[in-house]
């Protein structure tokens, strides 16, 4: 059967986002101050310290890279927990936008991207159901 184009894009597209989360938690991980020295200790907005959030962005970008591989094979469930870890990449960078907005603004656009080529309608094969 063939496959849509976003959907490969997307694929691709979920590997480089895992790969910004992964990087993104490592430096919260193991560089302490790197975040916390970005902005004012008064506008905070994070739930929880900058560690908890390195390890939960090591964790998706995991399960992202893992993801993007099945979305490249072609699995149905591998494209359903890539859009719902997109969604959740995007909820999550919104957190992280006062502390640097340009790299949370990147990847936000990526996790659109692949929110977007995960569920659009490939229009050049018939019959073909998302």
């Amino acid at each position: 059967m063939e496959r849509s184009h976003w959907v490969a894009f997307a694929g691709i597209l979920l590997l480089v986002s895992a790969l910004f989360n992964l990087l993104n938690g490592f430096v919260a991980i193991f560089n302490h101050g790197y975040y916390s020295k970005a902005y004012s200790e008064g506008n905070r907005l994070l739930i929880f310290n900058y560690t908890a959030w390195g390890w939960i962005w090591v964790a998706i970008g995991i399960v992202m890279a893992l993801a993007g591989i099945g979305v490249l094979v072609g699995s149905r469930a591998a494209r359903l927990t890539g859009l719902c870890l997109a969604v959740f990449c995007l909820v999550g960078q919104m957190i992280f936008l006062p502390v640097y907005p340009f790299w949370s603004l990147a990847t936000m656009v990526v996790s659109a991207l692949v929110i977007y080529g995960l569920i659009a309608e490939p229009r050049h094969v018939p019959g073909a159901h998302v």
